[in-house]
Formats: C-alpha cells, structure tokens, sequence
C-alpha cells in the first residue's frame, strides 16, 4: 500500500476511534446514571453554590441583607431536645408523690411542696371497632289490622339516617378510615384485609374495592366541580406518571395505563383532579384541557407541545426538569460548567423569592419581576450559547445544555402572569402520592379501579391543598352523601365550602 492508501486508512481509523470512543463515554455516563438512580440519594441539593463568583451579579441587596441576619443570630444557641407535644392533643394528668413518711426533713420539720415537675410522654389506643346497630320500631294497630286503611300500610316502620349504600355494614367512618390507609398511608386493600383480622373483625379486599367503586363513582358529580375549577383557574399545572393495569378494557401497551393530573384554581382555593388514560399520546391531554385559554405548565413532554400548536392556551416550560437534567450530569460527570449551571438556576430561584417577597399587587409585581429577571435570563442564554460549543453533544452535560436551549421560549413564560412560577413542582408534590403508593400496591386490577383511585386521590390531594386533614375531610363528605345525592347541592362538599 502506498503512502495515500495509508494515510486514508488512517484516518479512518481515527474517525471510527473517535466515534467509539464518544459512545463509550455515552454508555459510561447511562450506566453511572442508572448507579445514581437505582442507589443515591434522592434529593437534588448541592453545596457550596452560594460561593459561586456570579452570586451577587444580579440582586446584591438580598447576600447583605442574609449577612445581616446572620450576624444578628450568631450568639443564639439552637434549643436542643425532642419537639414539644401538641398543646391541641388532650391529656391525662397522672400525679406522683412522695410518701407522707418521707416528708419529714432531717431536722423533724414537715415538708412543704414548692411545686412540680412535669413531664410528658405519648401514648395511642389501636384503631377501636364497633358495630352501629339500628334498631327501626315498627307499628301496628291491634284492633284492625290496618284493614280500615286500603291506601296505608298494616305496618309502619321508623326511617332512621339513610345507608351509605344500602343493604351494606359500610359506614362513613369504615369507608374514611380504609381510603385513608390506602391513598394516604399506601396501605394495599389486602394489608387492610390482614389488619383488620388483627383488631377483631374481616373486612375483605374484595369488599373494599367494591366499596371504592361505587362510592367514587357517586362522587363524580364533585369530582365534576373540582374539575370545573382548575379550569376556571388562570394556570393549570400537569404531569402524568404510568401505572400497570391487569385488565386494560381500552387500547394500551402491555396493559400500561396512565395517571394523568392536573391542578389549578387560585391561590386561596386550589384543586387537583386525577384521570386515568390508556396512554400517554396528546389526545388524553386534550380531553382534558378542552376549549382551556390560560396558561399550562408541564415538564418538555412533547405531547403538550403538539396540542397547544392547535389550543388557545400557552404552554409555560418548567425550570426544575432544566435543573434536573444539568444535576444528572453533575452527578455522573462533575464539571464546572454544570456546578457554573445549577448556581445560575438557584440565583434564578432567588430572584424569584425575593420578588414574591415583597407582597406586591399582581401588576407591580409582575413589572419588579420583570425588571429582576429579563436581564438576567438574558445573560443566561447568552452564556449557554457560547458554551455549548465546549461540551460533547452527545453526553449527559451536552443533553442538558441542548433540553435548556430547547426549551428556552417556554422557560420565559413563566414572567408572564403572576400565578406563574418557574417551575410545575405543585403537579409533582400532588402525583407523588400516588407514585409511593404504587410502588406497594403495584397494579389496578382494570380501568374501573384506577378511575375509581383517581377519583378518591382527587379529592385528598384537594383536601390536603385547602389545609383539611384527609381523614376528617373524607368523614364529612361521606357523612353528607346520602343527603346530598337527594339535594343536588354538590358546591356545598367542596373543601373551602365546609364548615
């Protein structure tokens, strides 16, 4: 071979070594990554960032006034012990004294008390079971029979409260305690079955998932309002997570089904309303959003993408998945320039809060925001644009780079209305819940079921939002049903309606 024939070759050679190696690289970082995921720590903090050099670029008034604050409290010293109690809890006074043949003091003179001490220790009785007997009089006349009154009964018998469902031992507080241990405590119907047989008494699986279905299916007219609500809100907020179901009645893959959530409102009467979807494609995202013109905030899934191109409402970018994905890479393949990114996203964040702050009405607010953050976003791009150059394309640090730039023209609408933030993390803190869960009971049995749990997680995770305790919010709403289903008078379960 001749010296061109070789030096062809060569280079070649070069290209496929170089090819190579890039995804050697490539697979090293999937595999570190999959390491992270699989046994790390979950929580996406880094130290250190608030040493950065650009940390006073922009907003230099809030560093002095936290180094203020901080050389205020420099002498004080953290309390130490366990929490106190709460004062809200009732108490049982139990009292410990001396024997009166020990209150004699040395010198023959009898004792006096000075006071006490007190100490207070946390005690719980097992959930107590006990069996509602109604007993319904019934009446008579001895003389007749009833025989003088064709249009009238022989027997009359008392009405009493009417069932939860009829002809079942269900009560509202059986029905609240078992959605209680299983949407909150991610407690499975067939633990439940276990822990039932414990404290005296069977409950079936069976039974409770029965009971689920029909009383879910009966709230759905509140369900109904709740969703009415989001979209009568300025913002919804949305995500979407799988979940395996045994018995998919609709198209799926494999059986997989999708936890569709939305949430929105206002801030004084917010709402969250699950759907359960047989896929993940952007028709299910614009079932639910409809004839929508506000403002949605979702991670970059494509799928909102293609339907807000045909939708009245704009699509807003979420800052916390940028964040995310230069954290991954900060994990797996530590650089500068990814520690340089994630303090610009934290000194973002700080912009923010320093704006919110400030309780200004939405109009001044909006303009100080503005005023804060522009230039900074600005300064922002620019030097994610000059240093995407430096980092492999293909790697975990030029994804991240590349997802940023991507989404660049979203992850600015936040700064357009008040209510919006920078990030969709209310969608993830309300599905959350249900990703723990899943993670004990595995699977729905079809799409009844997981409609039935979207309905149920619906109302907790509204609850929970408009600060009810789920236990006693579910107890109230359930206790009405009965009266309500007869009424019409939906609103009034709402949680910001009751009492």
């Amino acid at each position: 071979m001749d010296v061109a024939e070789l030096t062809k070759e060569n280079e070649c050679l070069k290209a496929a070594n170089t090819k190579l190696c890039a995804k050697i690289t490539f697979l090293e970082e999937q595999l570190a990554l999959a390491f992270y995921k699989r046994f790390g720590r979950s929580s996406e903090s880094i130290k250190g960032q608030s040493d950065l050099p650009f940390a006073s670029e922009l907003g230099s008034e809030a560093p002095q006034a936290e180094q203020l604050q901080k050389e205020t409290i420099t002498y004080e010293r953290a309390k130490r012990g366990r929490k106190p109690l709460s004062p809200d809890l009732p108490r049982e006074h139990l009292y410990h004294d001396i024997p009166e043949s020990e209150r004699i003091c040395a010198c023959g003179h009898e004792l006096e008390k000075i006071g006490e001490d007190v100490s207070e220790r946390l005690n719980v009785i097992p959930p107590k079971l006990w069996v509602e007997a109604h007993h319904y009089a019934k009446y008579a006349c001895p003389q007749c029979d009833g025989i003088n009154d064709d249009d009238a009964p022989a027997v009359k018998t008392a009405e009493g409260s009417p069932a939860l469902i009829p002809g079942s031992i269900v009560t509202p507080g059986l029905v609240a305690f078992v959605w209680t241990n299983k949407f909150c405590n991610h407690q499975p119907f067939y633990r439940q079955e276990t822990g039932f047989e414990r404290i005296g008494t069977f409950v079936s699986r069976q039974d409770m998932s029965n009971w689920t279905i029909r009383l879910a299916e009966d709230l759905e007219p509140l369900i109904s309002l709740i969703e009415e609500h989001i979209r009568a809100g300025p913002v919804i907020q949305m995500d979407e997570t799988p979940v395996k179901v045994l018995k998919l009645d609709h198209t799926g893959k494999d059986g997989q089904g999708y936890m569709w959530l939305a949430t929105g409102g206002i801030p004084d009467h917010r709402a969250v309303r699950y759907r359960f979807a047989p896929g993940r494609g952007s028709v299910h995202a614009s079932s639910f959003l409809g004839d929508y013109s506000g403002f949605v905030q979702s991670d970059g899934y494509k799928a909102y993408d293609a339907v807000s191109r045909v939708s009245a409402w704009t699509h807003v970018g979420c800052w916390a998945h940028v964040r995310r994905k230069f954290y991954e890479a900060e994990k797996i393949a530590h650089s500068a320039l990814t520690t340089d990114a994630l303090g610009r996203i934290r000194k973002l964040y700080d912009l923010e809060r320093e704006a919110r702050e400030r309780a200004l009405e939405p109009e001044e607010f909006l303009e100080y925001r503005k005023q804060r953050i522009v230039p900074y976003l600005r300064d922002f791009k620019t030097w994610i644009e000059t240093t995407m150059s430096r980092v492999l394309p293909s790697g975990k640090t030029g994804e991240a780079f590349s997802y940023a730039m991507g989404q660049w023209e979203k992850l600015e609408r936040f700064l357009d209305h008040a209510y919006l933030t920078p990030d969709n993390n209310r969608a993830e803190n309300a599905i959350r819940p249900f990703v723990i869960g899943r993670k004990n009971w595995l699977f729905s049995g079809n799409d009844t079921g997981a409609e039935a749990s979207c309905r149920v997680f619906s109302l907790i995770e509204t609850a929970k939002l408009n600060g009810k305790e789920p236990y006693a919010f579910l107890l109230s709403i359930l206790s009405l049903l009965p009266a309500v289903r007869k009424s019409g008078v939906w609103d009034s379960l709402l949680p910001w309606n009751l009492g």
